[in-house]
């Protein structure tokens, strides 16, 4: 029992030799390089720190280095970092701000433009201008940031400026908002149920605030749900793909966001378009259901099957 005991101490005690050692690192370095990110990344993700604040300092120095690699983990580091305190750190809120203002000052509609392009890629980095170096991955960091800190901001007048923010970014093109937010976003099934399943927490936990911020951009889990339907042809084919994976996330976003729908059908009924209207979702929800009682899914599919017919009953009153 104790030579069992002493196995288990052990990976502990040299997880804590490699956190001391990284950490020491930072001592000999004026900005923490690539590497140094990375393995600090991994402590964060790890929970292997106590305390996590000084962190989100230390990467936001980093936002306007020059190499991108360097730019993308110092987002992230902020991004985890932020994810494991329980309010909103304001060094992180202040950064954002301005951040997304030196974005609306420099950055293009031709730049935002060739983030959005299918060819583009993450892998070969070209120079956007000599101010900022930023890409859609970037980008994409920056939402998530910006959602993580809505869920714990308790300022109502930083809830403000926030929103106000995002409206600016709204009005410059409106009826480009959800296409733009989709292909910087939902570049993959990972990012698109990520996407989706905050926006609906957010809705959940913290309905007055979504209101104030979303209302006006007209954002809310229903016009994401139906804007995705959209992209995904009007059919179930991609629907049924994702549940089928049982550890991707989405089987638990669509389980609750059917339930989420059967609290305010009217709510649901108001997003619907010209190009997805309720003929095309009772459609595919039909058509979900019979694959899902046709079996082949790697867990119960009753409780999902129950709700989905009891949503195609509510859409024909």
């Amino acid at each position: 029992m104790r030579s069992c005991e002493h196995q288990q101490c052990a990976p502990k005690h040299l997880a804590q030799e490699i956190r001391s050692c990284i950490l020491s690192q930072l001592k000999y370095y004026k900005k923490p390089n690539y590497p140094l990110l990375v393995c600090l990344l991994d402590l964060v993700k790890n929970n292997s720190l106590d305390d996590t604040g000084w962190l989100i300092g230390l990467g936001c120095t980093l936002w306007y280095e020059n190499s991108i690699y360097i730019v993308r983990k110092a987002m992230e580091l902020c991004l985890r970092a932020q994810e494991k305190i329980d309010k909103a750190e304001p060094t992180l809120f202040t950064n954002v701000i301005q951040y997304i203002s030196n974005c609306q000052q420099y950055i293009t509609a031709q730049d935002i433009t060739r983030f959005r392009s299918y060819e583009y890629t993450e892998f070969f980095y070209t120079e956007v201008n000599q101010v900022i170096t930023c890409d859609r991955e970037c980008f994409r960091l920056l939402v998530q940031i910006v959602l993580s800190l809505l869920f714990k901001l308790s300022s109502g007048e930083m809830i403000m400026q926030l929103a106000d923010k995002v409206q600016e970014i709204y009005h410059l093109s409106s009826s480009e908002f959800l296409p733009v937010l989709f292909d910087i976003c939902c570049t993959n099934d990972d990012s698109t149920t990520q996407l989706l399943n905050t926006v609906l927490l957010f809705f959940q936990e913290h309905p007055s605030s979504a209101q104030v911020i979303f209302e006006s951009i007209n954002v809310n889990p229903h016009t994401l749900f139906i804007f995705f339907i959209h992209r995904c042809g009007n059919s179930h084919d991609i629907l049924v793909d994702l549940l089928l994976e049982n550890d991707s996330g989405f089987l638990s976003y669509f389980y609750h966001y059917v339930v989420y729908i059967q609290k305010d059908i009217t709510a649901f009924k108001l997003a619907l378009t010209d190009e997805t209207d309720i003929n095309t979702i009772q459609t595919i929800l039909a058509n979900t259901t019979r694959v899902l009682e046709g079996g082949g899914f790697p867990y119960n599919t009753k409780p999902l099957i129950k709700r989905l017919n009891r949503l195609e009953e509510q859409l024909l009153h």
